[in-house]
């Protein structure tokens, strides 16, 4: 089954957006340029900020894509091979179980060490998650790279004292495994009856309104023997993936009837698809600066235009963009009744103003690779997106590494000069651009890291 290009190209620049928001210059930007609630230059978390900023929505966005793609996954399984509910559920529980496997690897298989050889140790720990995640391996491949993890392990507990405990996972992974687990099943047992959808759509919402209302919520985090697994983030964030999975359903279908196309309708097709990219950056700038009356009021009038020149010029995808309008409204219809929008904690209208921008990003994007399909930059963010967890990994435990055995990390510090924070955010795009070309020339070669 083909594969929708856009979405990869989504998911790309969200890995991207993740790792450059990393390794940009800590305490020395302005605001908008990390997460709102972690403000420069200490990024203490204050909770008492709101708002919606770029570094915000990448993590959003790559659920939305995970979402997405689910019924992609089913699909063209099911296309090769047939159906079969047992060996698709046993699926599902063995691609958690790697995913929840692969939070723990990621981060303990790269600590920081001292010393020059040390680095070429990151590089084994990758060569290792090579053989274990990559697609097609073979048994003695695979159990060949779970032996060489757990002898680093061994080596780094005893010979370099690394700390691991339940803990030593990373949160991202460990969030997605458990948003894929109850995503995936809530797809397929109502991949065939939206309103089904709808109800575990609404369920989630009870859960989460009454884990609040109840202090759940904190008391999962208070508990440290079951916080290092469980917290409600990975119950909130299904009001992201949920309605992507509706999203990739409805892809799905137009490109079977090959219904993807866009029309070359002139100024006012421009004037639409950059329309959605721009009605993004409003929320982000409006939601930033609290201008909430007339950012909510500009924002409904401007999805209006978008509907009405949706209906006249790629009418197939009016459902897309109501379902983008429908989420963003009903998120900052919803802000007025919470504190505010943030991530922390997850709020209602943070999870869906971020789901409907990632549908205006989505459309965006297709817009972009249907007219200009042989772009430099879609070619290696799609190609990047194709492999998101080798993507994931690539610039911490290969580039990283790499550079400091060549030196290059010299001049890439040189590059970062204190006094000029912009030249070093600049630098770390280009790194991070340059990760990502790499991930892309792998996917050409049809190799691919699945969990």
């Amino acid at each position: 089954m083909k594969r929708f290009v856009s979405l990869d190209i989504l998911r790309g620049l969200s890995i991207f957006g993740m790792v450059f928001s990393a390794i940009i210059p800590y305490g020395v930007l302005p605001a908008w340029m990390y997460h709102i609630q972690n403000p420069p230059p200490e990024h203490i978390l204050d909770m008492t900020r709101y708002g919606l900023g770029w570094v915000d929505l990448v993590f959003p966005v790559f659920i939305f894509c995970m979402g997405a793609a689910i019924p992609f996954a089913f699909r063209a399984k099911w296309k090769r091979s047939g159906m079969d509910t047992r060996r698709d559920l046993k699926d599902i529980g063995e691609r958690f179980l790697m995913l929840l496997a692969f939070s723990f690897l990621c981060n303990l298989l790269q600590p920081s060490l001292p010393g020059y050889w040390s680095k070429f140790l990151i590089l084994a720990g990758f060569g290792a998650l090579w053989l274990i995640y990559v697609k097609g391996a073979s048994l003695k491949t695979r159990i060949a790279g779970w032996v060489t993890a757990l002898a680093l392990l061994v080596l780094y507990a005893f010979a370099y004292d690394v700390q691991m405990t339940l803990f030593s996972r990373n949160i991202i992974i460990l969030l997605l495994a458990f948003l894929y687990l109850f995503g995936a099943l809530i797809w397929y047992f109502t991949r065939d009856n939206v309103k089904w959808r709808l109800a575990a759509f609404l369920g989630v919402i009870a859960i989460s309104i009454v884990s609040r209302f109840l202090g759940f919520d904190g008391i999962l985090y208070a508990s440290r023997n079951i916080s290092w697994l469980l917290n409600m983030e990975e119950i909130n964030f299904l009001m992201i993936l949920i309605p992507a999975t509706w999203v990739g359903d409805r892809l799905l279908t137009m490109q079977e009837e090959h219904d993807t196309g866009i029309p070359r309708g002139g100024f006012l097709t421009h004037l639409l698809f950059w329309g959605m990219l721009l009605l993004a950056a409003w929320i982000c700038v409006s939601s930033y600066n609290r201008w909430l009356p007339g950012g909510k009021i500009f924002t409904v009038l401007a999805l209006y235009g978008l509907v009405f020149l949706m209906r006249k010029k790629a009418p197939q995808y009016v459902p897309l963009l109501f379902l983008g309008g429908l989420l963003i409204l009903s998120g900052l219809w919803i802000e007025g009744f919470e504190p505010g929008l943030t991530k922390v904690p997850c709020s209602f209208s943070y999870c869906f103003v971020s789901g409907g921008i990632a549908i205006l990003l989505l459309l965006w994007l297709h817009y972009l690779s249907e007219f200009f399909p042989r772009g430099v930059l879609s070619g290696i963010f799609s190609g990047a997106g194709a492999n998101p967890l080798l993507s994931y990994v690539a610039h911490g435990m290969f580039v990283v590494p790499l550079m400091r055995i060549t030196y290059l990390q010299v001049v890439y510090q040189w590059a970062r000069p204190a006094d000029y924070p912009w030249v070093g955010t600049l630098s770390a795009f280009l790194v991070v651009l340059f990760t990502m070309w790499l991930v892309s020339l792998v996917s050409r070669k049809k190799i691919y890291w699945r969990a």
